[in-house]
């Protein structure tokens, strides 16, 4: 998938328990962490719902979709992401994987 991002986002997923993995991850960002969120689930066989802004990159909308990431888009204006995925993973389970400043992300 071409950045960096994809060893981190690779190593939080494989990380997880088996519930985890079942019930899905959840992030949020702009185009790189997002395409490697979606192809690192696609790989590991995990649900991917990720938050984009609608001002994106349409390349990395693209990207992030065309990995099976379950792409939800916010006005970045008027919220911010992780309030967003915050509110989505309190009431669904799933796990949270932002795109920095998280261990296993950052171990990547």
């Amino acid at each position: 998938m071409g950045a960096f991002k994809f060893r981190g986002a690779y190593n939080s997923l494989c990380q997880l328990n088996d519930d985890q993995k079942k019930k899905g991850v959840v992030t949020y960002s702009f185009g790189n962490h997002s395409q490697a969120i979606a192809l690192s689930a696609q790989l590991l066989g995990i649900k991917a719902t990720i938050f984009m802004p609608e001002d994106a990159s349409p390349a990395k909308i693209a990207g992030t979709k065309g990995y099976g990431g379950n792409v939800i888009f916010y006005d970045r204006h008027k919220i911010e992401g992780q309030v967003l995925v915050a509110e989505l993973a309190e009431k669904s389970g799933m796990t949270i994987i932002p795109p920095y400043n998280h261990k296993d992300v950052i171990a990547g």
